[in-house]
């Protein structure tokens, strides 16, 4: 990790010299120390000068494959989204007989490129990343990098490009704006938010699906939360792995969490989101991002998607309420077994039952469920409204009825068991995978709830173990 760490915590150096003062005494025009802004759609020249590599700037455009099959650059990513300000970081598996000594790196359609030297950890090694500073003056826009790898006996890889995207830092803290969803797939994703100017903790909620991810987070210059066991340091790159080889000791991961990050404007106001895709595999993960909140916030009336009708919890001496299942008994069907099939998992069962609404309630719709959405469900008659709320970490769904929803016809309906709720979560019991209800409430037609409770359910759940194990 020693060797790796050279190249990478030189390219963080080559940012502080940047803003290096000059001798005490010297006469300098302090506007040379400002950069002019570089539109990386048009100046590729400029943008490749600017880049902050650990290398050397050489005349003309990098050269050409020379026995390519004596090394090969196997495995790389073909895109990436980063704010400036930031460092990309560049990874990619390779196969060579000789071992690895440097890459070459430009930007398409620069005149010039970069030659980097390169220290594997181990010389068996076969892969690696490489660094390169983005300066806070690159503007928004996109541009490729195209680079290769070569020996020491000078034999050069087949050309390989990474197509880019600089994008804006995100500041919506204290204009009562909430910060957007971010989705992806594999490769590298770097966001940075600017918080605001209030302090307080920021949490940062992430869910990752079957195939494993990795998140990292950093704040102040330094990496302060990750799905790995141990943090990164310094300059460090995050690691990238194929989806198959992927594991939680590497920081990868195929559920959610959420980090909760100490943020004090006076310090540094931007936090930078790092996620590291598996490649390989058709992975998909997605992050929510909080404004800070006090350190003693106040608890609000109702936090389920924003609605004031949703209840979660329920008076036991209402005279109304009821419960299911009743203790001892048993609301729970295997959808499979981990035994029999390799690729049974918990998380893999909970996916696959977030692709259609009627694999979380009764109903005829078939459309993804979606985190807040309103459904319609069949409870005796097909116009009982629900909101759902999805708990990835838990790997459970909770449908909260609702009263007084317009439905498509204009008409006004309430839930018939308005107020209720049912969760439904996939758990591992017995060595099996199955999906458990639970439903509680205390609308007024509790006995036609728990008696009809078994066979709606039932018929969901086979829907879904259907759906499965096809």
């Amino acid at each position: 990790m020693k060797s790796q760490l050279k190249i990478i915590l030189a390219a963080f150096i080559g940012f502080l010299t940047l803003s290096c003062t000059p001798d005490e005494g010297a006469e300098i025009d302090t506007r040379l120390l400002v950069k002019q802004p570089i539109d990386p759609n048009t100046q590729p020249n400029e943008l490749n000068k600017e880049l902050i590599i650990y290398g050397e700037l050489e005349e003309g455009n990098m050269p050409s494959a020379k026995n390519p099959d004596q090394i090969k650059i196997t495995v790389s990513i073909s895109s990436a989204l980063i704010t400036n300000d930031n460092f990309l970081f560049l990874p990619f598996a390779f196969d060579s007989n000789e071992e690895l000594k440097g890459i070459y790196i430009e930007v398409a359609g620069a005149q010039e490129h970069w030659n980097a030297p390169v220290e594997l950890v181990n010389p068996t090694d076969n892969s690696f990343a490489v660094a390169i500073g983005i300066p806070s003056f690159i503007q928004k826009g996109n541009f490729v990098v195209a680079y290769s790898i070569y020996d020491q006996n000078n034999n050069i890889s087949e050309k390989q490009s990474i197509n880019v995207s600089i994008v804006d830092s995100e500041n919506r803290c204290g204009n009562g704006q909430s910060f957007p969803r971010v989705n992806g797939q594999d490769g590298i994703t770097v966001k940075t938010y600017d918080m605001g100017d209030l302090p307080g903790v920021v949490n940062i909620s992430y869910f990752m699906y079957t195939q494993k991810d990795r998140m990292d987070v950093r704040y102040n210059g330094e990496w302060v939360a990750s799905t790995s066991p141990v943090l990164l340091e310094g300059g460090q790159a995050p690691p990238f792995k194929l989806c198959r080889e992927a594991s939680p000791t590497d920081g990868f991961v195929s559920s959610g969490g959420t980090f909760s990050i100490p943020y004090d404007p006076q310090i540094s106001r931007e936090i930078s989101i790092y996620v590291s895709g598996c490649l390989e595999g058709g992975t998909l993960w997605f992050f929510d991002v909080n404004c800070p909140e006090s350190g003693n916030p106040t608890t609000p009336v109702n936090t389920i998607c924003d609605n004031g009708q949703l209840q979660d919890v329920f008076d036991p001496s209402h005279e109304n309420y009821h419960i299911y299942p009743k203790e001892g008994d048993e609301l729970a069907t295997e959808i499979c077994d981990p035994s029999i099939n390799p690729d049974c998992t918990v998380s893999s069962v909970f996916n696959a039952m977030l692709q259609q609404a009627n694999f979380i309630a009764p109903t005829p719709d078939n459309s993804p469920v979606e985190d807040c959405k309103l459904t319609w469900v069949e409870i005796l008659t097909p116009t009982n409204p629900v909101i759902t709320k999805i708990n990835y970490f838990e790997n459970s769904v909770t449908n909260y009825t609702m009263a007084n929803q317009v439905d498509k016809y204009g008409f006004e309906r309430s839930h018939l068991l308005h107020p209720g709720k049912v969760t439904r979560t996939v758990e591992l019991i017995d060595g099996k995978v199955v999906v458990s209800t639970k439903g509680e409430g205390t609308g007024w037609a509790a006995s036609i709830n728990t008696f009809f409770s078994k066979t709606v359910w039932k018929s969901v759940d086979e829907d879904l173990k259907e759906f499965y194990n096809q």
